[in-house]
């Protein structure tokens, strides 16, 4: 786990002592190069607006490659992004592999998601992997067979935790190269389906990690430390045009766009659903208080590949714009564990509701179900 960043001296302080350095006594500059905004008058300014773009999943070895191929785009563009990719470790091994995983409260050998395929389908997958670290993309956890741990216990997340890194980082991979990270470097998590227990939070710290988002907040809200682990929470938000509510998920527009049920014929018509949802959160946020956007997708192509769609032509438009950081969750952290405590106060002061996020709405904010997985077969 990351030791917070230690901010420098507090601007009152610095300017008694750049007064001493007249006199010809050491002191300090104006500008300090430990300052990761590069300007003590920054406190209260606004932040730099953070774009978290997220999967879950990590199965469809052609969308690992689709997926980094649109980040380079991306770059070209000048509408630089980074993904962060939270896998199952469960797609890194074929089935006979699996037969060593004890879920809690299910069968040796289950998992939600089925397993990785063949032994060259694996290797494939882990270079894939591999390419997608090595360009700057952050790997997370999403557990190993995707099962709903509403009801673990902290013993039972402990396991999980546990498995996950034994799975993928001891486990043999046949003709596959090595991992070019390591269990230190997955520093973040989040639940399938968002089943957390209150035994989870606790857990993650044990394990190593530095934030959880697994949970879901008005669509302002800044992240927030709690027990050591940034509470990253998705976004609940009104599908723009529509009564209905959501989160900022691509399976959640998938069921509340045609109840989890294939229609491509409409694909153009839930695309701009998205899209205009995506940006009236975007906008919302960066000309308010600044509070990250969080946008949570999976290897899937719903619905004619509507919402893979929407999230690219939603990030090649604000991942150009000014003081727009579209990265990683573990940048993110970073950024915020080298606020003080005034700043971070004073972002989550400004917070306010976006107009039409009533209570009368339809729907529900909650996690996806294991068929947002749908390119593998469960076992039972």
């Amino acid at each position: 786990m990351k030791s917070p960043a230690v901010r420098p001296l507090a601007a009152s302080v610095c300017v008694a002592l750049i007064a001493a350095m007249a006199a010809g006594l050491p002191g300090c500059s104006a500008t300090s190069t430990d300052d990761p905004a590069g300007n003590e008058d920054a406190i209260s300014k606004k932040p730099p607006q953070y774009v978290l773009l997220a999967f879950d999943g990590s199965y469809a070895n052609a969308f690992w490659a689709e997926s980094r191929e649109f980040a380079q785009e991306a770059k070209r563009k000048g509408a630089p992004l980074k993904f962060t990719y939270f896998i199952n470790a469960a797609y890194y091994l074929p089935k006979a592999a699996g037969a060593s995983y004890a879920p809690p409260k299910h069968a040796r050998g289950a998992s939600a998601i089925g397993w990785g395929g063949t032994d060259a389908d694996v290797a494939k997958r882990i270079e894939q992997t591999n390419l997608a670290f090595q360009e700057g993309h952050e790997i997370g956890s999403h557990t190993v067979g995707h099962w709903d741990g509403s009801t673990w216990t902290a013993e039972e997340w402990d396991s999980e935790f546990d498995q996950f890194d034994k799975l993928l980082f001891e486990t043999p991979h046949p003709g596959a190269p090595a991992f070019a990270f390591t269990a230190k470097d997955s520093v973040g998590f989040r639940a399938p389906q968002l089943g957390h227990s209150p035994g989870l939070f606790p857990t993650l710290r044990e394990h190593g990690y530095t934030y959880d988002t697994s949970k879901s907040a008005a669509s302002s809200h800044w992240p927030e430390k709690v027990n050591g682990i940034w509470d990253m929470a998705l976004a609940q938000l009104r599908i723009v045009g529509s009564s209905k509510r959501t989160l900022s998920m691509d399976y959640n527009f998938y069921v509340a766009d045609s109840a989890a049920a294939p229609d491509a014929g409409n694909s153009a018509t839930y695309k701009k659903r998205m899209l205009d949802t995506y940006r009236a959160y975007f906008n919302a946020n960066y000309t308010g208080n600044r509070a990250p956007v969080h946008i949570g997708h999976h290897f899937s192509k719903w619905n004619g590949g509507a919402y893979w769609e929407a999230m690219k032509e939603f990030a090649l438009e604000v991942c150009a714009k000014p003081n727009v950081k579209c990265t990683t969750y573990k940048e993110l952290v970073t950024f915020l564990n080298a606020r003080t405590a005034q700043e971070l106060a004073d972002y989550k002061n400004a917070a306010f509701i976006p107009e039409g996020d009533t209570d009368n709405a339809d729907g529900a904010y909650v996690g996806d179900a294991s068929g947002a997985h749908d390119e593998a077969t469960p076992t039972p």
